[in-house]
């Protein structure tokens, strides 16, 4: 999701620009600052918490993306993840849609190492990973993932996705519309627990 070296910290104030918008490219720095970062991804595993081949399997699926470029992106990527390497790391709750766990990026190993390391990760005391199951039936998550995170003055940001591009916003009214989103959809995840045993029973599947 949002470093300048994944450990400095970063106020609002530095990121902020006109209209309370800006492009993905500060979404580093923002997660580098945050205190604690809520996530909801319908499609893929959360940046945050990806393998390297996972990120490669990705980002070679981005049309005209070349072998340097790939690996340019996939070091970005990786030391966004320092983040949780830092005495005090933020508080990361990724709510994800189980089609997530069936959707075999890279293939049937790189998705079984991907299970393990989300199953490592649940070990953190900082992530949680909840699953909406696939007969949850609902629809407000399925335009697209987003985070939202609350930095150590209390500022929120959250970062939108879409097809073509991400936006990160600092508007009162999107955030409060996101963080209801979020809230909707997280009503309808597992808990912990539970989506403990549905990521371990679909990494059984892949090590068949």
């Amino acid at each position: 999701m949002w470093g300048t070296g994944g450990r400095t910290p970063v106020s609002a104030g530095q990121v902020a620009c006109a209209g309370g918008r800006l492009r993905g490219l500060h979404r580093p720095k923002i997660e580098a600052a945050a205190k604690v970062i809520r996530g909801w991804e319908p499609f893929l595993v959360p940046g945050l918490l990806q393998t390297a081949d996972y990120i490669r399997a990705v980002l070679r699926g981005i049309p005209g993306a070349t072998d340097t470029e790939v690996d340019e992106y996939l070091q970005v990527r990786l030391q966004r993840q320092a983040i949780f390497d830092r005495p005090s790391p933020p508080i990361f709750t990724a709510v994800i849609d189980e089609g997530v766990l069936h959707r075999p990026i890279g293939g049937r190993e790189v998705m079984r190492q991907q299970l393990d390391r989300l199953l490592l990760l649940m070990e953190h005391p900082k992530i949680t990973v909840q699953v909406v199951p696939l007969d949850a039936g609902i629809a407000t998550g399925l335009l697209g993932g987003f985070a939202i995170a609350t930095l150590a003055d209390a500022h929120v940001w959250a970062y939108l996705e879409s097809a073509s591009s991400g936006q990160v916003t600092d508007r009162v009214e999107e955030i409060g519309a996101i963080s209801l989103r979020y809230d909707t959809i997280r009503a309808w995840a597992h808990p912990v627990h539970v989506s403990r045993d549905v990521i371990r029973e679909m990494q059984a599947r892949y090590d068949r």
